[in-house]
């Protein structure tokens, strides 16, 4: 596992991907008509090229990574999949049933899930220390420009599968925030939200400065806790993580 530092992710201790690889191939495109394209593939093939010499769209999975977080004593947030998606069509529910059983045995950590295929979590059971999350939809995925409309629906059964999921911690990350959500994000039935921009080594790219603050506005009037990316230029700084049954955090 990957340990964070200051630059790394913030709202996790350590990164995991027993699976790595994803073929979604995300793009977001933002106010100024710039194209953001997937972290995660950046990272794949422009930094850690060996780990993936079939390319970022294909599936890897690394067994040998399973039993790494029991070697980790000290109560930790661990983010299993950010370098994948845990629910891709192309992991099988064997797979899913092996990284999830670690779960249950490191029952001491905070596991983070995060999906773009949240209709597949209704497949399993999830530990009570595993946070069942998904990502907004992007603006283009599988090599296809999905339109507004398109984005909205997505969205609407993101947040469908996720109320349908018996989790303990529901969440959902904005990141980035490349269009206004808020009115879609009503009574979303989420324990935490992540938002952030848009990030390409050490390009940026803003989203509106009121598309956020409509966003917290919606999740205050909820009451959910809400973690602001280092990267946003302008936001009220917060912090914020789920309250859970665990002494973690």
């Amino acid at each position: 596992m990957n340990k964070q530092r200051k630059n790394g992710i913030e709202w996790t201790d350590y990164t995991w991907n027993p699976v790595a690889g994803c073929f979604h191939d995300c793009r977001w495109e933002m106010p100024d008509g710039s194209i953001a394209e997937c972290y995660a593939k950046t990272v794949a093939e422009n930094v850690a090229t060996s780990a993936y010499p079939k390319g970022f769209a294909n599936h890897y999975w690394h067994p040998h990574r399973l039993n790494e977080p029991l070697r980790v004593k000290s109560p930790s947030k661990i983010f299993l999949d950010s370098m994948s998606d845990l629910m891709g069509h192309w992991v099988s529910d064997e797979q899913v049933e092996e990284v999830l059983d670690i779960c249950r045995q490191a029952n001491w950590h905070q596991f983070q899930l995060l999906t773009k295929y949240a209709p597949r979590l209704e497949k399993f059971k999830f530990p009570a220390n595993v946070w069942v999350g998904a990502s907004v939809p992007p603006t283009f995925m599988y090599g296809k420009r999905l339109t507004q409309e398109q984005q909205s629906r997505m969205l609407s059964r993101t947040l469908a599968a996720l109320k349908n999921v018996d989790a303990h911690v529901k969440w959902m990350s904005v990141e980035p925030l490349s269009r206004d959500i808020a009115t879609e994000m009503a009574d979303c039935g989420l324990q935490w939200v992540v938002i952030g921009a848009a990030t390409n080594g050490r390009k940026t790219y803003q989203p509106k400065r009121e598309w956020v603050q409509n966003l917290l506005d919606v999740m205050d009037e909820q009451g959910i806790p809400v973690f602001f990316k280092g990267n946003l230029r302008w936001t009220p700084w917060r912090e914020c993580f789920p309250i859970t049954e665990h002494r973690l955090i």
